[in-house]
C-alpha cells in the first residue's frame, strides 16, 4: 500500500462519518449532527484501540504508530505454534527459539500487516484491471530485455560446521592472524554479489548492488553479533547464481514463503525453474542456520539505514 493510499483512506472514513451522521439524523428526526458524529467517533477510536487477534493481539493503532517510528511488529510467543505449526525441522526450531526467549523482543520474530489486495479493487475493478495490465506488460518487457535463463546449475548447500568444538582449535582460531584480512576479503565478496532493497519509488528498481565500504560495514556488524564469517563465505561461494539479496538474510521466513508458494504453483514439467525454487529455498534456509536471532535483528536495522542512506557519509 502506497502512503498517498494509505492517507485518502483515512480522509474516506471522515467522509463515510460525516455521511452518515447526515442519514442517521435524517432518520431517527436528530438533528443535533454534531453528537451523532461525536458517537460515530467513538465508534472509529474504539476500532482503533481494540485488540485484533489478526493482528496477532496488537490493536490497529499499535502496528500504525511502530510503522511511523520506524519499528517492526514482535510476535507474541502465545502465537509460536499458530506461526509455525508445520512439522518441518526448521518451523519446530524457530517456534522453540520464540517460545523459549526471555520476552517478545528478544527472539528476532517479526510478522508484517499486508492484504492481498487493496480496499480499491473492490470499487475500481477496471482501474485495478488496468492497472495489473500494465504491470504485467512491464514485467513482459523487461523479460524480453533478459537472456533465457538456461538449465538450472547444479547446487547443493554445505553443510553447516558443527557447533561444538575442541578447546584446541579454539586456541588455534584465536592464534589464527587472519581477522583483518579474512573481513576485507569477505567484504570484496559481498559487494559482488550482494543487493540491497531500495525504497519504494515509480522507475525506481527495487534493488541495487551495495558499495565496498556498506560491504566492509556490513561484515564487521555480523563478525561482531557472533556471524561465522568463513560460513557464511562458503555459504557464497558454493551459491551458484550471481545475485543474493540482503533481506534474505535478515526475514527468511518472509522471503521463502513466496518461494514455496511458487514451488507449488510451478507445472511439474518445468523441471528447470522448479530447481531453480528450490535452490533459492535451501539457500535461504542454510543462511537462516548461520544469522542468530539478535543479528537478524541488527541487519535489520543496517538494511533500514543503507535504504535511506544513513551510512553514504562513514569513512572506512
Amino acid at each position: 500500500m502506497s502512503v498517498q493510499e494509505a492517507a485518502l483512506y483515512g480522509d474516506l472514513v471522515l467522509a463515510l462519518r460525516d455521511y452518515a451522521a447526515e442519514q442517521l439524523a435524517a432518520a431517527t428526526g436528530d438533528h443535533d449532527l454534531a453528537a451523532v458524529g461525536a458517537r460515530l467517533d467513538d465508534f472509529i477510536r474504539a476500532w482503533f484501540l481494540t485488540p485484533q487477534k489478526e493482528l496477532y493481539g496488537s490493536a490497529p493503532r499499535d502496528v500504525i504508530w511502530r510503522e511511523q517510528l520506524g519499528e517492526q511488529n514482535p510476535l507474541p510467543k502465545e502465537y509460536a505454534a499458530e506461526v509455525y505449526g508445520d512439522d518441518c525441522p526448521i518451523c519446530q526450531a524457530m517456534r522453540e527459539e520464540l517460545e523459549n526467549a526471555e520476552d517478545d523482543e528478544a527472539h528476532g520474530h517479526f510478522w508484517g500487516y499486508c492484504p492481498d489486495t487493496c480496499l480499491l479493487e473492490q470499487y475500481d475493478p477496471v482501474g485495478a484491471e488496468e492497472r495489473w495490465r500494465k504491470e504485467f506488460a512491464r514485467l513482459d518487457e523487461t523479460q524480453a530485455t533478459q537472456e533465457p535463463a538456461g538449465p538450472a546449475p547444479e547446487y547443493t548447500p554445505p553443510p553447516p560446521s558443527g557447533p561444538r568444538v575442541t578447546p584446541d582449535e579454539f586456541l588455534s582460531v584465536l592464534r589464527r592472524p587472519w581477522l583483518d584480512p579474512e573481513l576485507h576479503r569477505a567484504a570484496q565478496q559481498l559487494a559482488e554479489r550482494c543487493d540491497v532493497p531500495q525504497p519504494r519509488a515509480a522507475q525506481r528498481a527495487p534493488y541495487r548492488r551495495m558499495t565496498r565500504d556498506e560491504a566492509l560495514s556490513l561484515i564487521a556488524g555480523l563478525h561482531g553479533q557472533g556471524v561465522d564469517a568463513p560460513a557464511l563465505m562458503k555459504q557464497l561461494d558454493a551459491w551458484p547464481y550471481q545475485n543474493v539479496a540482503l533481506d534474505w538474510l535478515s526475514d527468511p521466513e518472509q522471503s521463502i514463503g513466496p518461494i514455496c508458494q511458487a514451488l507449488d504453483e510451478t507445472a511439474p514439467r518445468d523441471q528447470d525453474e522448479l530447481a531453480r525454487l528450490r535452490h533459492h529455498r535451501d539457500f535461504i534456509l542454510a543462511l537462516a542456520r548461520l544469522i542468530p536471532p539478535a543479528a537478524r535483528l541488527w541487519l535489520s536495522g543496517w538494511l533500514e539505514a543503507v535504504m535511506y542512506g544513513a551510512l553514504l557519509a562513514i569513512p572506512f
